[in-house]
């Protein structure tokens, strides 16, 4: 039995330990699922195939899949990952999972891990941005979201910036997030909705344009370079006003939870170094002087924040 096979076996033989409590679980549930993640890695670094990988998982991937959230990563309901249900999941903090159980404890652990709150930390920066840039900027801004879910963080400051004059473009693949941003943002005047892939929809946006401040979340985390590439040029070229603002996040290259997401859930990430973002970025035509990259507080996800 290779360590792959031990740490499974380990995982799968969690449901008979008996325990004085339910911290107990808790703790063994958490360091076994570190293990498996150990165990993977290992395997990765002698040339396993994935396909023997993930064989090898399934008892382990069955038994996360009775978590509520994480059976929501493995199977995609809306048909594409990091869909804006999950992420209304991520930032409500609520454990669906059955108490006490070891699904209960996979979910806990996933909902309060450092890659669950780079995201909510991505909002709350996005958020603060926002409310700087239209408390501060000039009157009657041009706001566009891209990707936006259901505007976790404009819902956040809504009562801060009902009665400022401004417009804001929300843009979303799907339709049902699209329609929760409505309800949420209907005390907001001017707000303009553009449904559709932000590739065939740039289009369609050009005409509210120019922006003072382009927001995109985690999209970039699900873009190629080569559409991430051509949005970067549009939005140079087209859609940002003279001094404009275009801040983005990208998930980091390194990120020691990549193995549990791929394996154990299905979220896989484009992740980037400091470098490629910068490239991609002067590749686009935006100056050296203009970028700022800095890192989350959890150091998972970059910063990116342009100027024209």
């Amino acid at each position: 039995m290779d360590t792959l096979q031990q740490s499974v076996k380990d995982f799968t033989d969690l449901e008979r330990i008996i325990t004085d409590g339910s911290h107990q679980l808790y703790h063994k549930v958490v360091a076994s699922m570190h293990e498996l993640c150990f165990s993977i890695l290992e395997a990765e670094k002698k040339g396993k195939p994935s396909e023997y990988i993930e064989k090898t998982l399934k008892p382990a991937r069955d038994i996360h899949s009775r978590s509520v959230f994480v059976k929501r990563l493995q199977e995609w309901p809306r048909k594409y990952p990091g869909d804006f249900e999950t992420v209304e999941y991520l930032c409500d903090l609520e454990n669906k999972s059955l108490y006490g159980t070891v699904e209960f404890y996979i979910e806990e652990y996933a909902l309060n891990s450092a890659i669950a709150q780079q995201h909510r930390n991505k909002l709350h920066h996005q958020s603060a941005l926002i409310l700087d840039r239209l408390l501060n900027g000039r009157n009657e801004q041009k706001i566009l979201s891209v990707g936006c879910g259901g505007c976790r963080d404009i819902m956040s400051i809504e009562k801060h910036i009902q009665k400022i004059e401004f417009e804001l473009v929300v843009n979303d693949i799907d339709n049902d997030a699209l329609e929760l941003s409505k309800q949420r943002l209907e005390k907001l005047k001017n707000l303009r909705i553009v449904p559709g892939n932000i590739i065939q929809a740039l289009r369609k946006i050009e005409k509210f344009g120019p922006f003072d401040l382009i927001v995109t979340g985690g999209l970039f985390d699900h873009m190629t370079d080569r559409h991430l590439s051509f949005f970067l040029k549009q939005v140079q070229q087209k859609h940002l006003r003279k001094e404009g603002h275009l801040f983005f996040a990208n998930a980091v290259k390194g990120n020691p939870f990549r193995v549990w997401m791929e394996y154990l859930a299905d979220w896989k990430l484009n992740y980037r170094s400091e470098d490629e973002i910068t490239q991609l970025l002067l590749g686009a035509g935006f100056s050296d002087s203009a970028i700022s990259i800095v890192k989350d507080e959890t150091g998972l996800s970059f910063l990116v924040n342009c100027v024209i």
